[in-house]
This record gives structure tokens, C-alpha cells and sequence, in this order.
């Protein structure tokens, strides 16, 4: 509310190209809600509209704040963050079974709290542990601040490429030594994770880096990220990593799960193809609630294949007009977007993911317009 009334005070409004379509966006979703199936589920459906309605009010507010909100101080914030999540994954490894404690948490009536899924984001575990049947051994992978370890990986995913870009804007040696230290340390939780969606998103980020730095002719720096990345491969395989990933498809077949909530996802959408459903559905058949599986998924159950284009287009159109990021720092802003896309067909993002995306997003698009430095 503070942002909406400084910018209703300021009476003038600045828009960049690529804005739009988020706006155009949200007017679709908020249509969806004449499909919900009670009012229960409206509940729901504000939680996340609400979520994504603070996004947009986000990147607004960011455009029009030049005078008082920098690019540094963005960039600054997500660092922040980021080492709150990697300390956080890095105390998860040594005492797995711990909860964090909220005063949302503490001030919520015992009545919700009993809810499972309510406990878990108000009470969040240091850990998802997963044992499944006939493992061995249950599979410990740090999640705090996040519910969910997926989500860890999510944060783990958009953030570090700032984290990397930060070290560009940071006029201290100690603060940049601290930041080196916290990159390979991240090496730890990231790796307990076994995820494999978060995996690739890394992968996409630093070999999209790759190229393209390589296509602007920097040689020296082509081979010191070539040889951080065979490093972080051989940490992969030499921690057991990617035999526990494999071990653990052993005893869960996720993919040939996801697979089959996929098909039935799409096969649901193609009957309500406009304003899909407005929120998730469970699915008595499979057990799980459709459009839960990945963002992509999500958008398209819940807000039809409109709203998952309009998604589509203030994404990948972000990532167009902003090709050209200035810099090594701008290359590496750029890299969150593209392996955002690349990691929202199974994943999905809570509301702090998706603004360090569309955060970033706006940094580019206002350095663009605006001829404004990122350093």
C-alpha cells in the first residue's frame, strides 16, 4: 500500500516497453475466479492473485523510483537475501530436523496452524526429509526458509547469477572475499539437495553466460568459468551427488509421475482453454491437485492458455528487449530470466522467486530505456 500511495502521490506514472503484458496479465487472472468451485477456494485464488498483483506493483514502483532506488541497491538487496537462504541451507545440513520459528507463525490461532501445509510455511522445516518406501535411508534436503527443498533450488537458481553480478558492484575486498567464500560454500546445501530442476537451471544460467561471453570475445573469462564449472561437475560426482539423484529415482519414479500429471493437466485445460479454473484442482484419480506441477502448468489450469500466453509474452519479451545487457554484470542479470524460463515447466515460484525475476527483469529493461549504468 505504501508503494500504490508514493506513486499516486507523484501523479505521473512512467512505463517502459515490456511492463505492459504483466498488467495485461493480471486483468486476464482476475477473470478466472468466476470458475472457482466454492468460496472456499476463493481463499486460495486472492493468496496467489494478491502475490502476483505485489510483483506487479514491484516492478512499477522500481521504474518510476530512479531517483531514490538504484540499480546497486536492488542488486545489493538480493545478495542479501541470497546468503540468508545459503547460511540457512548450510545450518539445514547439520541439523536437519530443526523448524525455523515466525511471529506469523507465533501469532496465527492453533486452529490453522494445525493445518499441515499452514504449519509448514509458518513453522518451516530446516529440511524436507523424504524417505521413501524401500529407501534405505531417508534423503535429507535443506529447504529453510522455503517449505519445500524444490523451492530452495528455485531461490538457489534466480539468485545466485545476482549474487555473481554483485561482485561487480561491490567496492570493498573484504565484502567480495565474503562473497567468493558464500559461492563455494553454497556448493553444500546445493548439492544435499539432489535436484535435479535446480541443477539444470545452473546450468542454464552459467553455460548461457558462457556463450555469450565468449561470443563478445572475452577468451580469459570463457576459460576461468569453463574451469569453475568443470570444478562445480567434478563436486558433483565426486560428493555422490548425482549417484543419491539417481538412488533416489530408484525408490520414486517423480519423473514418470510428473509425466502422467502433465498429461491430465493439459487434457483438464483443453476443456476450460480460456480462463481455465482459477486455482489448482485436486485430482481423485491420481491423488494430486492438477496445476501444482511447474509455473507453466500452473498458468495454464488456473488462468487458461490466455493467461499463459500473456505470461509467455511479458517473459520472453523481457528477455528479447533486454538481449544486449550491458557489461559482464548486465550478462549475468540476464541469465535469471532466461534460466527462470527454462526451469518453469516443473517448477514452480512463490512470491519471493518470481519478484527477484521480474526485479531483475526491470533493471534491465530500465538501464534500456533510460540509459542508465548497472554499476
Amino acid at each position: 500500500m505504501l508503494m500504490v500511495s508514493l506513486m499516486v502521490l507523484r501523479r505521473r506514472l512512467d512505463l517502459v516497453p515490456g511492463i505492459l503484458p504483466w498488467f495485461a496479465f493480471l486483468l486476464w487472472a482476475a477473470g478466472a475466479a468466476v470458475n472457482l468451485p466454492s468460496a472456499l477456494s476463493m481463499v486460495g485464488f486472492i493468496q496467489r492473485y494478491g502475490n502476483l498483483l505485489a510483483v506487479g506493483i514491484f516492478m512499477l514502483y522500481y521504474i518510476n523510483a530512479r531517483e531514490t532506488l538504484s540499480p546497486r541497491k536492488i542488486i545489493h538487496g538480493v545478495l542479501c537475501v541470497w546468503a540468508t537462504v545459503i547460511i540457512l541451507g548450510l545450518i539445514a545440513t547439520q541439523v536437519p530436523e530443526l523448524r525455523l520459528s515466525t511471529p506469523v507463525g507465533a501469532l496465527l490461532p492453533k486452529a490453522l496452524t494445525a493445518n499441515p501445509l499452514v504449519y509448514d510455511l509458518a513453522f518451516p522445516p530446516m529440511s524436507e526429509i523424504q524417505q521413501p518406501w524401500g529407501a534405505p535411508q531417508p534423503f535429507e534436503r535443506p529447504a529453510a526458509p522455503f517449505p519445500y527443498s524444490n523451492s530452495w533450488g528455485v531461490a538457489f537458481v534466480v539468485m545466485t547469477p545476482v549474487a555473481i553480478a554483485a561482485l561487480g558492484t561491490l567496492r570493498a575486498r573484504w565484502k567480495r572475499a565474503l562473497v567468493v567464500l558464500l559461492l563455494a560454500a553454497s556448493l553444500i546445501p546445493a548439492l544435499a539437495t539432489g535436484n535435479r530442476g535446480m541443477l539444470i537451471g545452473v546450468a542454464l544460467a552459467l553455460g548461457y553466460v558462457l556463450v555469450r561471453t565468449g561470443a563478445r570475445g572475452h577468451l580469459l573469462r570463457v576459460a576461468v568459468l569453463g574451469s569453475v564449472a568443470g570444478a562445480a561437475f567434478f563436486a558433483l560426482v565426486a560428493s555422490g551427488t548425482l549417484e543419491e539423484i539417481l538412488g533416489r529415482q530408484e525408490y520414486s519414479d517423480t519423473t514418470g509421475g510428473r509425466l502422467n500429471i502433465y498429461s491430465e493437466t493439459f487434457a483438464a485445460a483443453l476443456k476450460s482453454p480460456l480462463l481455465g479454473y482459477g486455482a489448482p484442482r485436486l485430482d481423485e484419480t491420481i491423488g494430486v491437485s492438477l496445476g501444482t506441477q511447474g509455473y507453466i502448468w500452473l498458468l495454464m489450469f488456473s488462468y487458461g492458455f490466455v493467461g499463459l500466453g500473456l505470461f509467455v509474452i511479458f517473459l520472453a519479451g523481457g528477455i528479447v528487449r533486454t538481449w544486449r545487457a550491458p557489461g559482464y554484470t548486465g550478462l549475468w542479470l540476464h541469465s535469471v530470466p532466461v534460466a527462470g524460463a527454462g526451469i518453469a515447466g516443473f517448477y514452480s515460484f512463490d512470491v519471493m522467486q518470481m519478484t527477484v525475476m521480474t526485479l531483475v527483469l526491470a533493471v534491465l529493461l530500465r538501464a534500456r530505456y533510460f540509459g542508465e549504468k548497472l554499476i
